[in-house]
């Protein structure tokens, strides 16, 4: 007999949830720079340096004359307490293939495939984001005060105002300013790092602009044979890096060394081995030391509590805390291109 029906068709559903890209988050993961931990609040960071001037040998006495200088100075540096929460309105997914999962019963509302294919994601997008505010991002505060400057460069005080606002300073801020009581003039102010004048990078460019990076850097940063100079750059650079090593033309010029592929590829220029963050505007090179992120607990970036709201709602909240700073030492050592 003839079927007869009216009114819409469900259609059945992709068995795969496309999930987002997340942007690799890592600095805190592989510690490419100089990860502190055990912070509440603050923390005190020490640095030293000795300088000795030579003077005749003598059979007297030794006496006070200040040819040995030993110098300890500590600058306190505040943590900032950041975090990331919401709530969770389950029921929102009544009518949807996450209703399937949820146990019967009015009081059960929570999706367990829900938890697993979309709020897992939380974690990742946490990470890609504190990941963009360590290498990217000012305090409405700093931004202020990096406007206000004498000394800095038009092309530095840029870069800094078209940052994200943030609750921290990124690293390269702090770069061009902090109150460092190691610095050549304590206190706020214009960081005692090597600034270069630099320009827009194209594939065109970069190898000659990474070059006046490397001339310009400390010859003792290039040369250090207690640790290994970084170069560290953004995410871009890598596009534009083997754009111009595979530059069509008889004059073509392989400038930087790829190593690798994937996960595994390490690209360096001149021997010194590239680093790509979520930077915008600025080029560093320094020893990663000098480099720090201070915390209570690395793991709290991954650390998510999620429970039932209070009172009988049928909510849930969702919440990562963390304790965060950034910071600079031994600034005479740290290269910054804008």
């Amino acid at each position: 007999m003839a079927i007869n029906y009216a009114g819409g068709k469900k259609n059945p559903d992709l068995e795969e949830i496309q999930s987002e890209l997340y942007a690799d988050s890592k600095t805190l993961r592989d510690r490419v720079i100089d990860i502190q931990e055990g912070f509440k609040s603050g923390a005190d960071v020490y640095e030293s340096k000795v300088s000795v001037t030579m003077k005749a040998g003598s059979t007297d006495a030794v006496t006070a004359d200040g040819t040995i200088d030993l110098s300890a100075i500590k600058t306190g540096v505040a943590l900032k307490s950041i975090e990331y929460s919401d709530v969770i309105d389950d029921a929102v997914l009544f009518g949807t293939r996450f209703e399937k999962s949820m146990a019967k019963g009015a009081f059960n509302q929570v999706s367990d495939e829900f938890d697993k294919k979309v709020l897992i994601q939380v974690a990742p997008a946490i990470g890609e984001d504190l990941e963009s505010h360590l290498w990217n991002g000012a305090t409405t505060a700093t931004k202020s005060a990096v406007a206000a400057l004498t000394g800095l460069s038009a092309s530095f005080k840029a870069a800094v105002a078209a940052m994200p606002t943030s609750e921290f300073d990124s690293i390269p801020v702090r770069a061009l300013y902090n109150d460092s009581n190691s610095k050549t003039v304590a206190g706020a102010g214009i960081a005692d790092t090597v600034k270069l004048t630099g320009t827009t990078y194209t594939a065109a460019n970069i190898a000659a602009e990474y070059g006046k990076l490397y001339l310009g850097a400390p010859d003792k940063v290039i040369n250090a044979t207690s640790s290994e100079p970084r170069i560290f750059a953004p995410l871009a650079h890598r596009q534009l890096i083997k754009i111009a090593n595979n530059s069509v033309g008889a004059a073509s010029n392989i400038n930087f060394l790829v190593e690798g592929s994937g996960a595994n590829e390490v690209i360096s220029y001149n021997g010194v081995k590239i680093e790509f963050h979520p930077m915008v505007g600025v080029v560093m090179l320094t020893l990663p030391e000098y480099l720090k992120v201070l915390l209570d607990l690395s793991g709290d970036a991954s650390y998510l509590e999620v429970d039932k709201m209070a009172n009988g709602a049928q909510k849930r909240y969702i919440k990562n805390k963390q304790s965060i700073a950034t910071w600079v030492t031994n600034q005479r050592y740290i290269t910054i291109q804008g």
